[in-house]
């Protein structure tokens, strides 16, 4: 640095200037980025502007979004059968079996509808008495779901029934004990109308019969429903797919053909 100053000291200061004007101008750089060619049939603006290709983090491909869940489609009803009278459809491999039946089967036993693995899952007696065996405990309803069956028509004597999914609460008149429950089963309309505070079946009519169609309580409790539930739990029951997959069953129940 000093010599650089002695060396424009001896200048004259025009020649000091014109060196200084000269060596700032050089040491600018060039304002004006060179330009390699463009590929064919792009302009160079266009390929000094455009954006690079996407990237996984930009724009995620198709292929990479997660697949599909894998379907939670309850299994499809394609078994029919007939029991006294009643007619209703299971998926294949499940059985509908009178289990207890003392020689032939009447329309008094019980018949045990089982999954394919022979879990039990509904029962039918396609006629039983409709006296609540000496309940006298007082209820509170709350239906969470009913949907009507259809309609069979006219000379089958199937009177108007539903399908119900009813939580209840019991009250002993004896010791004021409490209980609690969850059904799942078919009603008749009439008796579901003049439903109160009072014991009372869930049964159906077909003609003469008074059938019962219900979901038993241990395979309930199996999917989180247990005895003396409460009602959070049974709702949470109607988001499963065996709770749809049993509802689909019981309002498939219409008079049978034979």
């Amino acid at each position: 640095m000093n010599r650089a100053r002695t060396r424009l000291g001896a200048l004259p200061m025009m020649c000091a200037a014109a060196l200084m004007l000269a060596a700032c101008q050089g040491a600018q750089p060039d304002s004006t980025p060179s330009q390699e060619p463009a590929p064919s049939g792009t302009s160079p603006s266009a390929s000094a502007s455009a954006p690079e290709a996407s990237s996984p983090e930009s724009s995620p491909s198709p292929s990479a979004e997660s697949p599909d869940a894998p379907s939670t489609a309850a299994p499809e009803l394609s078994q029919e059968h007939e029991v006294h009278g009643i007619q209703f459809m299971i998926p294949e491999q499940w059985t509908a079996i009178g289990d207890d039946c003392e020689g032939e089967c009447t329309e008094w036993d019980e018949w045990e509808i089982k999954d394919a693995q022979g879990k039990h899952v509904l029962t039918l007696i396609p006629t039983t008495a409709t006296s609540p065996d000496g309940d006298m405990s007082l209820y509170e309803r709350e239906l969470l779901d009913r949907e009507e069956l259809p309609d069979p028509g006219a000379g089958t004597g199937f009177h108007p029934a539903s399908f119900i999914a009813e939580f209840w609460e019991s009250t002993s008149q004896e010791d004021g004990e409490k209980d609690s429950g969850f059904d799942i089963a078919l009603v008749d309309d009439q008796v579901l109308a003049q439903r109160n505070e009072n014991p009372d079946l869930n049964f159906f009519k077909v003609g003469e019969q008074s059938p019962m169609m219900w979901v038993e309580e241990d395979y309930l409790e199996d999917h989180g429903v247990p005895d003396d539930p409460v009602k959070q739990q049974a709702q949470q029951f109607l988001d499963t797919q065996e709770y749809a997959l049993v509802r689909e069953i019981l309002l498939s129940v219409q008079p049978a053909k034979g």
